[in-house]
């Protein structure tokens, strides 16, 4: 897929940096993407799938969006803006798929699609419980691994609360890890009496 730039070739799309947020009722789809050309927008609203082409001074970009069958999408866009350094898309939830929604997949187009989860305390809880302890873990491995505790998730920041028992001894580290885009922050308090 590529889109026409005025030097007389075409150049090859661009997967564009986006971050797709989600409310009860709608979708908003963000393009940090500097210089993007207002008129170059070209947009497709289909049931499950949402497809956006568009350029900037320096590139071509393409996206495409796929939900699962029990998630829809209503036709056509709730809104477009276009700034100096972003874009913000509006999408509306059908009638029937209100709620939040767990992934959806993304890519150029939809031969070559990667799954995203969308930011909630589920799919968080879900990840690290994976990462720290996969389902071939022995019984004494569970017992050493770290409790964890979600205490705040959104789009841009995500409050984590770990405690990790300490080796031959009832006591615990307990740390607050606090995760940003390109950014973990760590607070370890004292140590704590472990609970029976």
């Amino acid at each position: 897929m590529a889109l026409p730039r005025g030097r007389g070739s075409p150049e090859p799309a661009l997967c564009p940096p986006f971050r797709c947020r989600q409310d009860e009722a709608s979708l908003t789809l963000l393009l940090p993407v500097p210089g993007i050309q207002p008129h170059s927008l070209r947009g497709d609203v289909g049931t499950n799938h949402y497809s956006l082409r568009f350029s900037s001074a320096t590139a071509a970009y393409a996206l495409f969006l796929r939900f699962p069958p029990a998630n829809r999408l209503a036709a056509p866009e709730t809104s477009v803006s276009v700034s100096a350094h972003n874009a913000a898309i509006g999408l509306a939830k059908a009638p029937g798929s209100d709620g939040p929604w767990e992934k959806f997949c993304f890519g150029l187009d939809a031969s070559a699609l990667q799954e995203r989860l969308f930011v909630s305390e589920e799919n968080v809880d879900g990840f690290l419980d994976t990462v720290l302890c996969p389902s071939f873990c022995a019984e004494a491995e569970l017992e050493s691994q770290p409790l964890i505790e979600v205490l705040d998730v959104t789009e841009d920041r995500s409050e984590i609360r770990l405690k990790v028992r300490i080796a031959g001894s009832r006591m615990y580290h307990r740390w607050i890890c606090v995760l940003q885009p390109d950014n973990i922050k760590s607070d370890r308090s004292s140590f704590v009496p472990a609970l029976s």
